[in-house]
């Protein structure tokens, strides 16, 4: 199995089907995608990664959510670092030079919907900073981030500023804090 196929059935097909619920390739999504509807091009990017209605393809997976992301769609550019991120999670340790080439791609969709205020982009650039994925670790940059994240009404954000609260992870520990953060991250 392609490592790059591994990387979006890692992130669970949970996002995808509440974005593309019974999504499957048609002539009219490909027109639609083809003409610059960038929904379509991601609901495509989907199809082409799980073959839902047509033969897995990687390549046409990627090529489909990058061209979404470029012309603007914050969700596209969050499928791709998740994606990006979640891949050189996987092979961090058998090829640290792959894992960090996709690190830094990731570090880019997410910084590009981060900058479209984006709170699922801010959360997954503030993971990167947590661990020094790809970037220098930075706490104060991803507290900052999940602080506007949560502003956002992000609740996962919520509950990663709890847990930095409760373990003094980057900040001093703070139990009326990070109270505070869990009772607003519970869904």
């Amino acid at each position: 199995m392609n490592n790059f196929k591994i990387l979006f059935i890692i992130l669970g097909l949970t996002f995808s089907m509440n974005l593309f619920a019974n999504s499957t390739f048609s002539d009219d999504l490909l027109k639609r995608a083809t003409n610059g509807d960038t929904s379509a091009q991601l609901e495509l990017a989907d199809v082409y990664i799980y073959g839902w209605g047509i033969e897995e393809n990687e390549t046409q997976a990627e090529y489909w959510a990058t061209k979404s992301a470029e012309s603007g769609n914050v969700k596209a550019m969050q499928w791709l670092g998740e994606g990006y991120a979640t891949y050189a999670g996987l092979v961090g340790d058998m090829d640290p030079t792959d894992a960090d080439e996709h690190y830094k791609k990731a570090f880019k969709w997410f910084s590009k919907g981060t900058q479209l205020n984006d709170a699922d982009c801010m959360v997954g650039l503030a993971n990167l900073y947590s661990n020094g994925d790809g970037v220098e670790k930075d706490t104060k940059k991803a507290l900052e981030l999940r602080k506007k994240a949560a502003a956002l009404g992000n609740k996962e954000a919520m509950r990663d500023i709890a847990f930095m609260y409760e373990y003094g992870l980057g900040i001093e520990k703070n139990l009326e804090t990070a109270k505070f953060w869990s009772e607003k991250g519970k869904i």
